[in-house]
């Protein structure tokens, strides 16, 4: 690989493989994204659906777990698993965990009391 011209080497001797743009399989995202914030949000950081949607497919495959640290108003979620990916969301809000729950029982997504636990 080195003699093809696929390896580069740092200035500490360590070498790393050099990845062309032109080569990579799939849809090339752009470095501007032109996604709108939601129009009534339900929570304060929501973000954007359709955002989310195309950060997941991006990032992740059918299999994968989605994990959000900050689960907000648990659109992450809902994305997540539209997208047929398993997913836990965390938050130490009462207003956010209220918010999730109210979010995710409005998609069937939060069929008893037991699907998250209280630390």
């Amino acid at each position: 690989m080195d003699k093809k011209g696929l390896i580069e080497w740092s200035s500490n001797g360590n070498p790393r493989k050099i990845n062309y743009a032109d080569d990579r399989i799939g849809k090339k995202a752009q470095d501007i994204w032109d996604f709108k914030d939601p129009l009534y949000p339900i929570y304060p950081t929501q973000k954007n659906e359709e955002l989310l949607h195309f950060i997941i497919k991006a990032s992740s495959s059918i299999d994968s777990i989605v994990l959000d640290c900050f689960a907000g108003s648990g659109t992450t979620l809902k994305a997540a698993n539209h997208l047929g990916r398993k997913w836990i969301g965390i938050d130490q809000s009462e207003l956010a965990i209220k918010t999730i729950k109210e979010n995710l029982k409005s998609e069937g997504l939060f069929a008893t009391e037991y699907d998250y636990i209280t630390l």
